[in-house]
């Protein structure tokens, strides 16, 4: 391991789900030009504090999102995602491809609805830019 890859921390990282979509939020104080690059089965994400330390996370996605349709925030107290499930339907079994259990990684329960529930939606997507570095280049 590199000093560099030592110096890399995983943030926190909240998480709720709609038969339509998910929310994301990774928990970054004051994070200034991030890089975020969102494809179909992944989310990568790099960037500083207001301390200046340094996070990284990759999500691989238990199913594909859609890329085109989803947005994200930079506020101050991290990144807020509104994902677009690439097929609306029931709720994922987990957001992670892999069936570990992450510390990181937990439920948002503020925004969580039941299954049953997501029917009535607190959907407030005006605030978000939309995305658009979704593209790799080459």
């Amino acid at each position: 391991m590199t000093g560099t890859d030592a110096e890399k921390r995983s943030p926190s990282v909240l998480w709720a789900e709609r038969k339509n979509l998910l929310y994301l939020f990774i928990q970054v104080t004051d994070s200034k030009s991030p890089e975020i690059n969102l494809t179909a089965d992944k989310l990568f994400f790099r960037g500083k504090d207001d301390e200046g330390k340094l996070y990284e996370v990759t999500l691989e996605f238990y199913k594909d999102v859609n890329p085109e349709t989803s947005k994200y925030s930079v506020r101050d107290r991290g990144i807020d995602f509104v994902l677009m499930k690439a097929e609306e339907g029931p709720y994922w079994n987990r957001l992670l491809k892999d069936n570990k259990k992450h510390h990181w990684l937990r439920i948002d329960f503020n925004k969580w609805r039941d299954e049953d529930d997501s029917d009535i939606d607190i959907n407030n997507e005006e605030d978000f830019e939309e995305e658009t570095d979704t593209e790799e280049e080459d």
